[in-house]
């Protein structure tokens, strides 16, 4: 029976929600703008994830499921702030649509903390068109709905011509691509992750 742990840490005078199980290398979940750190819980994704070895960490954006709102802080230094505190020098991420831009933003600033990426439906990829080859050395896959109005394919074709280490998977029709087929969602994931080992 996998544990799912459910944990607080302070940034900047504020109490940050995460659940975390497994050991191993740290994977960082970062949910979309309706939904919170229990989303991938939810999906099974955490507990495929810990499963495969990997210290499976899902958070609660500050303002987001329990976790308390942050001034003046963006998600992507949310991100560094949260990495820095936890102690961790590389790590993996997925970040599925707001996520997935925040995921992407600090990736491109700190290129030396990642060591792989999982962008699910991403939005807003345009804003970084100029930067996004900055990604070319790190294993990117991109996991998309077929008919995702949200994030539409142009998002993940600017990646795929910008990075020649990104690999796109079509899971689904919509934008929560990781609803409509949790399953396969988690099995694309688990082959990539293989693929790092």
């Amino acid at each position: 029976m996998q544990e799912f742990l459910d944990k607080f840490i302070e940034i900047n005078g504020r109490k940050i929600h995460y659940i975390e199980s497994g050991k191993g290398t740290p994977m960082l979940l970062f949910h979309g703008a309706r939904f919170n750190a229990r989303t991938w819980i939810e999906t099974n994704t955490v507990a495929t994830i810990s499963s495969l070895g990997y210290r499976a960490i899902s958070i609660d954006f500050p303002g987001f499921g329990s976790s308390e709102r942050i001034e003046g802080v963006t998600l992507s230094d949310f991100i560094y702030l949260f990495i820095t505190l936890m102690g961790m020098s590389k790590v993996i991420m997925l970040g599925a649509s707001m996520g997935g831009k925040a995921v992407l933003e600090f990736s491109l600033r700190h290129t030396d903390l990642v060591s792989a990426l999982i962008l699910v439906g991403a939005v807003g990829v345009d804003e970084y068109e100029d930067q996004l080859s900055k990604l070319s050395e790190i294993p990117i896959l991109l996991i998309w709905g077929s008919h995702d109005t949200i994030s539409p394919k142009r998002n993940y074709e600017l990646i795929l011509n910008k990075v020649k280490s990104a690999m796109l998977e079509i899971v689904g029709k919509n934008h929560t691509c990781y609803l409509d087929d949790p399953y396969m969602f988690n099995e694309k994931i688990t082959k990539f992750l293989k693929g790092l080992k």
